[in-house]
């Protein structure tokens, strides 16, 4: 089997974010505004994205994305991969991409809102929890970040 990670552009990764996200009724952007903790910033809406993918024999099996937010945090977002190919790691591949291109943008952090059905693959690459799961648009979200 072909496995490796590439990048994409948002037009690629929208129609696979959709069925991450089926019940979301706010637009699927290529950014967020959302802070680290709490509130909206504008400023996280004009940095450069980046969009990863994970391609097996040159089938898309899983995504994710980041981008930096005010205070040089930068926000891993939009981790999904396709059930077929669950429980192979690929999630966790994702995230130490998403990791290093943080790194290489010279972010000090990097958080997320995973929902709590990922948590533990979060962890597995150094996340540590920040907040306590509550329900959002999204499902039973919570924070977490890590120093990068």
């Amino acid at each position: 089997m072909n496995h490796r990670i590439t990048t994409i552009e948002f037009d690629e990764i929208f129609p696979i974010w959709k069925r991450l996200w089926p019940d979301r009724t706010s637009p699927i952007e290529p950014n967020s505004a959302m802070c680290y903790l709490n509130g909206y910033d504008m400023y996280n809406m004009n940095t450069n994205p980046t969009f990863f993918v994970y391609i097996v024999n040159d089938e898309i099996v899983g995504v994710n994305s980041g981008h930096m937010c005010k205070d040089n945090q930068y926000r891993s977002r939009g981790l999904y991969v396709d059930p077929k190919f669950r429980g192979l790691n690929i999630a966790k591949k994702l995230l130490i991409k998403t990791i290093e291109q943080g790194k290489k943008e010279n972010a000090v952090m990097c958080w997320s809102y995973p929902r709590k059905d990922s948590w533990m693959t979060y962890n597995s690459v150094g996340f540590y929890l920040d907040s306590d799961f509550h329900q959002s648009e999204t499902g039973k979200n919570a924070y977490c970040s890590m120093k990068i």
